[in-house]
């Protein structure tokens, strides 16, 4: 990673943020609220739809629509899609929140921005429902009505009852707004996909249009329905709650009850709130999707800045500092689209330094590469082995030995992370004799291990030691067992490190004797004896399991800088081979190499797991994007093409 001199302050990474986000969002909210007057119009027309009278239905619609209150719900509404469109912006990402157990998934819906964001949704569609109840008139349009069958007419004050129908619609569009915030989080709809071949916007925005469409309509039928069953049992709780604080009467000759079976066999009114409904979901919709086709529009980033206060924004810099993500992406994309298509960019990437002769920027772009590669390999190695410790476990009557630190529970979250660990510069195709003699006779005083033992060689050593737990499935000391529950191997190995077992002392010898503790035997086996309990619980296994594929899917759920870096990189080796003056890239070629070859074999291994499947997953056509399932294929896809692009160019080179 980047030296910490080189990281931006906060305010500059908001200035950049800003630089080339700014208009594309201010961009997309003026559109959204371009494009609410059609919305509104198809609305009004629909909603006094008359087939048998067409004509009449037509011009009644379009004197509607001239008329001054129109005026001021749209204006409302504009508000409303603005407040819309800053929700979007507020809580985009470009890594899916991918929740690995139902727990987490509720855990994810009860955060407090998440119930931030879905009450004011529900406050918005309470308020779009609203002006859609005015701008349809007829009996929908008031909360309050005179009172049906009065015995005086002539009397001043005339009693008033409380229009149902009104208070369904209202009910309703919050019901819809909080229903769109739930699907908003749980579908991931604030992650913004990538496209991989670039279009025009408004090709885009077009091929999405009949989609947005569809779902609209769609879900809205769903809804709609959720809601009927909803107000069917509790409906009668707002009725009451607003007639008697507002000393309001139920006129049930007016109206049946919307709160039974008869009462919600109104056609007329389950259309116009389906209508309704349509209406709030499309316009929201239209923002959401206007603001995601701006922010993933490419974005060039200079490689050599003409001016010295524009160097914030060159490419090399961006790539090494620590922008935010998205800002990595566009970067990230644009050095994938430099290197295809771009022969001038390429040379300014080749081109030395003045004065001084030195390749800044291949340096800096190719180390950026190379540590997204690191890190990916590092992540992979450290699944494979947590999946590998929770599959099996020592079955010995005491607690392990304290040298024993190359056993699966130990190390299988003891690599360090990618900022304070040196790159590996060896293929992991490593012999067990390079390490039996490091592992045969380790320091016994030291149970964290020598300063010559990195924790690199210790997590090399549990893979490819034959001795431990990895060993075959034949061997009596191993057993297989259920998943986890809540604990990790992490928290066994801090607790292990912080508070030693009683069980285990050391002689001065330096000889491991063991003194088991029958207290502590005792809390050992109460503890296993609890979690078996709760592992056999239908329950709680219904919450707290993981689901293989989505932790599957987690792991790669980052992969698209990843992808653009294995392309752009390969892109740019090969490239080198013709239009590479100076030898630059040669300097690296080896590392690349290795990274490439050692990631290789990690994934390789990682499509070898039991939960990883070798195919995938048929992706319909929808509105909402599922394209980060598919993501670990197309990295596969990715890397095998980059080294096959690579090898076959130079060929008898290498």
């Amino acid at each position: 990673m980047a030296p910490a001199a080189s990281r931006p302050c906060p305010g500059g990474s908001r200035d950049i943020l800003w630089r080339v986000l700014g208009w594309r969002i201010v961009t997309s909210i003026v559109w959204s609220v371009l494009l609410l007057p059609i919305c509104t119009t198809v609305f009004v027309i629909l909603s006094s739809i008359d087939l048998f009278h067409p004509i009449q239905w037509l011009s009644a619609s379009f004197y509607d629509l001239y008329n001054s209150y129109i005026i001021f719900y749209l204006l409302l509404l504009s508000v409303v899609i603005v407040i819309i469109s800053i929700f979007n912006v507020e809580f985009y990402t470009v890594v899916p929140s991918i929740p690995c157990s139902r727990l987490a998934l509720i855990g994810k819906i009860l955060h407090p921005q998440q119930l931030m964001h879905s009450f004011m949704h529900a406050a918005m569609g309470m308020l779009m429902a609203w002006c859609a109840t005015v701008m349809t008139k007829g009996q929908y349009s008031f909360l309050v009505v005179p009172c049906t069958g009065t015995e005086s007419l002539d009397s001043p004050a005339v009693p008033t009852c409380l229009n149902e129908y009104h208070l369904f619609f209202l009910l309703a569009g919050a019901f819809m707004g909080y229903s769109y915030s739930l699907l908003y989080f749980i579908n991931n709809m604030n992650y913004l996909p990538f496209p991989i071949i670039q279009q025009y916007k408004f090709l885009r925005f077009r091929r999405s249009l009949l989609l947005l469409v569809k779902h609209s309509c769609v879900e809205s039928l769903f809804l709609l329905r959720n809601f009927c069953i909803v107000y069917y049992f509790l409906g009668h709780i707002p009725k009451a709650w607003i007639s008697t604080a507002m000393d309001l009467r139920v006129d049930e000759q007016f109206h049946r009850p919307l709160d039974t079976v008869r009462g919600l066999l109104n056609l007329s009114l389950l259309y116009h709130v389906w209508l309704c409904g349509v209406f709030v979901l499309m316009t929201w919709y239209v923002s959401w999707l206007l603001f995601k086709i701006y922010a993933t529009e490419a974005h060039l980033f200079p490689v050599q800045p003409p001016f010295s206060e524009d160097s914030d924004e060159c490419l090399p810099k961006v790539l090494n500092s620590n922008p935010p993500l998205i800002i990595k992406y566009l970067a990230l994309q644009d050095l994938m689209l430099l290197s295809q298509y771009s022969p001038s960019r390429r040379q300014e990437v080749f081109s030395l330094s003045q004065p001084g002769g030195h390749p800044h920027n291949w340096t800096a772009i190719s180390r950026e590469c190379l540590n997204l590669l690191n890190d990916m390999t590092q992540k992979l190695v450290l699944y494979q082995e947590a999946a590998a410790t929770n599959g099996r476990v020592m079955s010995s009557s005491y607690p392990v030995e304290a040298k024993k630190l190359n056993s699966p529970e130990e190390t299988a979250f003891q690599t360090p992370k990618s900022s304070q660990m040196p790159r590996p510069s060896m293929p992991s195709l490593i012999k067990t004799s390079l390490f039996s003699s490091k592992l045969s006779t380790p320091d016994v005083a030291s149970p964290l291990g020598t300063p010559f033992g990195s924790s690199v060689v210790n997590r090399m050593a549990g893979i490819f030691d034959v001795n431990t737990s990895y060993g075959s499935p034949q061997s009596p000391q191993l057993t297989r067992r259920g998943p986890r529950l809540w604990t990790s191997a992490s928290d066994q190995q801090m607790t292990e490190f912080s508070n030693p077992s009683p069980s285990t002392s050391i002689s001065a010898e330096g000889k491991t004797v063991r003194q088991p503790n029958v207290i502590y035997s005792w809390i050992q086996n109460k503890r296993e004896q609890v979690k078996n309990f709760l592992s056999k619980r239908v329950l709680i296994m219904y919450f707290f399991s993981k689901h293989p594929e989505a932790s599957i899917q987690a792991v790669f759920s980052d992969a698209q800088m990843h992808i653009w870096a294995l392309e752009g990189l390969s892109h740019l080796v090969a490239a080198s081979f013709t239009e590479d003056r100076f030898g630059v890239v040669q300097t690296t070629l080896p590392a690349i190499l290795n990274t490439l070859l050692t990631l290789q074999e990690s994934v390789d291994k990682y499509f070898k797991l039991p939960h990883a499947s070798s195919k995938p997953p048929r992706i319909s056509g929808s509105l909402v994007d599922t394209s980060y399932k598919t993501l670990r294929f197309a990295f596969r896809a990715s890397l095998k093409t980059a080294i096959y692009r690579i090898t076959t160019t130079f060929g008898e080179h290498l």
